[in-house]
């Protein structure tokens, strides 16, 4: 697939984002939904290496200093989308990477590094998360937590679940009869997913308006794959 020229703006009608939590071990007390996390001291040069350890990413050619966390915004060119955003805080890894976000019908690309992160760290809880809006509204949600089956979170307007969140929350080490109505997912009642996953990657996912932690920014060239799947989703 050809690369796509760098001035080239997105279809101001596309929006989405992607995210990969790596929480490796030891873990520490599971957060309940209303709890913030500790503002710890972000590793610069280990963001750099989570970075580079992407199928999605073959180069940094660029990075900024160390910025306070915040909600990243959905690229508006080609240029944007080589805009890779990391912070590693103690045994916690989270990257935003708009080049792993799929389209929900022919692209793979979160799940790929979803599985690849996996091999690499068999013993951590792994969270990848991509949403996506080009008309229709697709989010989809992977969870590896050792000592239960992955489960998957997928949809367009009904996400439908694969795999058992009881099960993953509880090898967690999440007290279920803690949480309340909310996650209550016997039946097709409400579920909090914002508050699942805030337990599942200790607030990695959460941004506040007065956030204390820190990220860094860098600037990438494409792998093969990372370029093939701008293309595809972000330039159909």
């Amino acid at each position: 697939m050809s690369p796509v020229s760098p001035g080239t703006q997105v279809n101001p009608r596309h929006s989405g984002h992607a995210h990969l939590v790596i929480v490796h071990p030891p873990f520490a007390a599971p957060l309940q939904p209303n709890e913030r996390p500790s503002a710890i001291a972000h590793d610069p040069a280990a963001a750099r290496a989570a970075v580079l350890s992407l199928s999605t990413v073959s180069v940094i050619r660029g990075e900024y200093a160390p910025s306070r966390l915040e909600h990243p915004g959905s690229p508006t060119s080609r240029e944007e989308l080589d805009g890779v955003r990391a912070a590693v805080w103690g045994s916690t890894v989270k990257i935003s990477d708009p080049a792993l976000v799929e389209d929900g019908v022919l692209t793979s690309a979160l799940e790929n590094e979803f599985q690849a992160q996996r091999k690499k760290h068999p013993d951590a809880r792994i969270v990848a998360l991509c949403e996506r809006d080009f008309g229709a509204s697709y989010t989809k949600i992977l969870v590896a937590v050792p000592g239960t089956p992955d489960l998957m979170v997928e949809g367009f307007d009904d996400l439908e679940i694969t795999g058992d969140p009881r099960a993953t929350l509880a090898a967690a080490g999440i007290a279920l009869e803690r949480l309340g109505e909310g996650y209550d997912i016997s039946d097709e009642g409400f579920f909090d997913y914002d508050g699942f996953l805030h337990m599942l990657t200790g607030g990695a996912l959460s941004v506040y308006a007065d956030e204390e932690r820190f990220e860094s920014a860098f600037v990438v060239d494409r792998s093969e794959e990372g370029e093939d799947s701008i293309c595809e989703v972000w330039f159909p």
